[in-house]
């Protein structure tokens, strides 16, 4: 199951509804518009947008053929959401194949980070001293880019990467999270 496909999905439907709803805050979208982005086919909008109207984000008026929409709008809720980018990159990360790694998939690879940190095979304090230092990382970068301290980013990385690396594994989310956030170097020896 690829939840991160359904999660662009949703993301790619905000976006069209809340560039729709700047264009004329009354608009009811039908679904043809949809089906222009890639992303986005009959077979994936109708679970997505029930999964958004259950959340509160969009509007929908039901036809003559459920589960089918016939229209949709975006709420005030998904609007204050599609403009809280943190929280909607949280929520909705772009695909990395989209996106590539970059600035907006911070928060998916910092989640990425915590669900592997949990699955780690570490013991006692090691185990809980590498959750710390993941959420003490997580944040650090909840904070505007202007205000990151990247010596602090750079050495949580490196300690992340040492204390997992010591128990014979790696956190595949700590090579991404180098990249997106600029450190790229390889932990250094402490």
């Amino acid at each position: 199951m690829n939840t991160v496909h359904h999660k662009a999905t949703r993301r790619a439907i905000l976006e069209i509804l809340y560039d729709a709803y700047l264009e004329d805050p009354l608009r009811m979208v039908e679904p043809e518009p949809f089906y222009l982005h890639p992303s986005i086919d009959r077979k994936t909008i109708v679970p997505n947008m029930h999964y958004l109207y259950d959340r509160k984000l969009v509007e929908m008026m039901m036809g003559y053929t459920p589960p089918m929409f016939s229209a949709v709008r975006i709420t005030a809720a998904g609007v204050d959401l599609v403009e809280d980018r943190y929280t909607f990159n949280l929520q909705f990360p772009p695909e990395p194949e989209a996106g590539g790694i970059g600035e907006t998939a911070i928060p998916y690879l910092v989640e990425q980070l915590i669900a592997q940190g949990d699955l780690s095979p570490l013991d006692g304090w090691v185990r809980r001293q590498l959750l710390g230092d993941i959420q003490y990382l997580r944040n650090e970068l909840s904070q505007s880019k202007d205000h990151w301290r990247p010596e602090v980013i750079g050495a949580l990385l490196d300690w992340i990467t040492l204390r997992h690396e010591a128990s014979g594994g790696a956190l595949s989310a700590v090579v991404h999270l180098r990249t997106a956030v600029g450190t790229g170097a390889e932990p250094t020896q402490h």
